[in-house]
């Protein structure tokens, strides 16, 4: 898990619903609103549920904020990306580059201007086919349940409300 850290020498920027102090102290990131995180980062990785808020979230606008140099991940849900906007700005040297595992339509069409970019890593929505992380999200589903089962709602419910 640590491999790669050291390496780092930027601040880790991050944008979410709420603060996590747990992050900020190990990895030395620092939370911030998302135009500052689009105008800062070198990497701008996505993982974003979709919802009527986040639908199309990062378009022509979003793009335009970025370094040149930035490099743009969705492994979240594609929706979330106005997927022309990001063609355009892929194109325009808006930005750098893209690593795409999700897409705003799937499957993508075989002849989608993005398979055929240079600057431009798409892989089918399997960025999570390891066998440890597959084994890993396993076992939180069955810790998941067994609380459930308890009537304990776990930390990473998503929409504790809903629960009840």
């Amino acid at each position: 898990m640590e491999i790669g850290w050291s390496i780092i020498t930027k601040p880790v920027l991050y944008n979410a619903r709420r603060r996590h102090q747990e992050a900020e102290d190990r990895f030395n990131a620092r939370y911030c609103d998302l135009d500052t995180l689009l105008q800062e980062a070198d990497f701008v990785c996505v993982i974003l549920p979709l919802t009527a808020e986040t639908r199309h979230l990062f378009g022509a606008t979003q793009f335009a904020r970025m370094k040149s140099s930035a490099i743009f991940i969705n492994a979240g849900r594609g929706p979330v990306v106005d997927e022309n906007a990001l063609i355009a700005a892929l194109k325009n040297g808006e930005i750098y580059a893209a690593g795409l595992d999700v897409f705003e339509y799937e499957p993508l069409s075989v002849d989608s201007p993005l398979l055929g970019m240079s600057n431009v890593v798409a892989v089918p929505h399997i960025g999570s086919a390891t066998h440890e992380t597959r084994y890993n999200m396993m076992a939180c589903a069955v810790d998941n349940l067994i609380d459930a089962l308890h009537g304990k709602i776990e930390n990473n419910c998503v929409n504790p409300q809903a629960a009840g």
